[in-house]
């Protein structure tokens, strides 16, 4: 089985080296992770861990699909699981917010030391005052109807 690793995976104690199957990451995750680049040097000299990069059009799919989802990855958050879509991998992640995207993307995740989450869900921009509900990606931080500030909330995908 491939196993496409983040940050959060090395973070909370995941060691490929001690593992079975393949292991793979990007560049930048291995950049992300200073606290545990001797578990990284070793697992990569081992043979139990490579570095690979993902298609740029890939990239630009996992993109489109974090603005869908109003989830803020960082570039190496959509690199690796970019990644894991190119190679049919598992992703090892407990960031929520990969999670929900890769659930978006029918992509495999399995959580480290978290639950993982259960449901799909969206984020958006909700009126503290009139509660009415903007897209993620509206321009203004206060409401065009009643003039209250918004605020990113985690909205359930219904089925």
């Amino acid at each position: 089985m491939i196993k496409v690793l983040d940050a959060s995976s090395f973070i909370h104690g995941y060691n490929p080296s001690l593992e079975e199957g393949e292991h793979y990451t990007t560049s930048s995750i291995v950049e992300e992770v200073k606290s545990k680049k001797d578990i990284i040097y070793l697992a990569l000299e081992y043979g139990k861990l490579f570095i690979k990069e993902p298609k740029k059009k890939t990239v630009e799919m996992v993109k489109k699909a974090s603005v869908e989802t109003g989830d803020t990855l960082s570039q190496s958050d959509i690199e690796v699981l970019a990644l894991a879509i190119d190679l049919g991998g598992v992703l090892y992640t407990d960031d929520y917010g990969l999670q929900n995207v890769a659930r978006k993307l029918s992509v495999p995740f399995k959580p480290i030391l978290s639950k993982g989450i259960r449901k799909e869900f969206r984020w958006r921009l909700v009126c503290k005052g009139c509660k009415k509900i903007y897209s993620i990606d509206h321009k203004e931080d206060i409401c065009e109807i009643c003039g209250s500030p918004l605020e990113r909330k985690m909205i359930k995908k219904r089925r």
